[in-house]
């Protein structure tokens, strides 16, 4: 017996198992809390009369739905917070002499001119060439 759950693209078959609950917490995981909540009213639209959805069980998956939005955010400031940071380090490196790969994967050293960003990266300018923070291999003080 398959259950089909119309707007959400989702489809169960068979009967609840530990196997189908299994699935489901993946589910719940890999699912947009848009795609949830869409889940959630086709659920309670088509729920059998007779044998409603019990309050614990809508009270569990109100509590999964905050705490999936609440993991977004988490993860949301977490980026951010990693984003301020390298900031801070490709700051710290100007007028510094480093040493590092280009995109090329050609071997580039030279002073720190100037600092960008690109594609979500910071990028060390030296000289004509670019390295990405993450790609800078040695630091050294200049040779004044």
């Amino acid at each position: 017996m398959s259950t089909v759950y119309p707007n959400t693209g989702l489809v169960t078959k068979g009967a609840a198992s530990e196997k189908n609950t299994e699935t489901t917490k993946v589910l719940f995981k890999e699912m947009s809390p848009e795609t949830f909540l869409k889940l959630l009213i086709t659920e309670l639209r088509h729920q059998d009369p007779l044998n409603p959805m019990q309050n614990s069980e809508m009270v569990q998956q109100l509590n999964q739905i905050y705490q999936l939005q609440a993991n977004m955010k988490l993860v949301e400031a977490f980026e951010a917070l990693g984003m301020t940071q390298n900031v801070a380090s490709a700051m710290s490196l100007l007028g510094k002499r480093v040493q590092g790969l280009s995109e090329s994967g050609e071997n580039v050293s030279g002073q720190v001119e100037r600092v960008s960003f690109a594609d979500g990266a910071v990028q060390l300018h030296v000289g004509s060439q670019v390295i990405r923070l993450e790609n800078v291999t040695e630091v050294a003080m200049p040779n004044d």
